[in-house]
């Protein structure tokens, strides 16, 4: 069994839903997926609308590469699309940042939108 750490974002107008709904099929992807609360921060670069972002933790007996991919395969359900990203609203971004315990994403990893998650599940 595998552990992964999930960081969630979205900043669409209907970044709400968005997080709900995805709150809702991770736990349909994988198993005891703990989230943490959703909160509000600003955009990296300044200008973009302010994101709602959660952390998950969660166990699979995918390996990582098909994890990395139901995941992105959800986004563009979502109606993520690399013009979207060009414009500046994420329906929902899924990373994977932590894989057993291996920091992935060490950027990710260092910032508030991740931390804050990440500190309330493992605190």
């Amino acid at each position: 069994m595998n552990t992964l750490v999930i960081g969630i974002g979205s900043n669409s107008a209907d970044r709400q839903q968005q997080m709900t709904e995805s709150m809702k099929h991770l736990k349909t992807l994988f198993c005891d997926v703990r989230v943490s609360s959703i909160y509000e921060t600003p955009a990296l670069n300044g200008k973009d609308a302010s994101y709602l972002n959660a952390v998950a933790i969660a166990n699979t007996d995918m390996e990582l590469l098909e994890a990395t991919s139901a995941l992105k395969l959800w986004e563009k359900q979502c109606g993520r699309t690399p013009e979207s990203k060009l414009q500046g609203s994420i329906p929902i971004d899924l990373d994977i940042v932590v894989w057993n315990d291996v920091v992935l994403r060490e950027k990710d990893f260092s910032y508030s939108f991740f931390t804050k998650g990440y500190k309330e599940l493992t605190d």
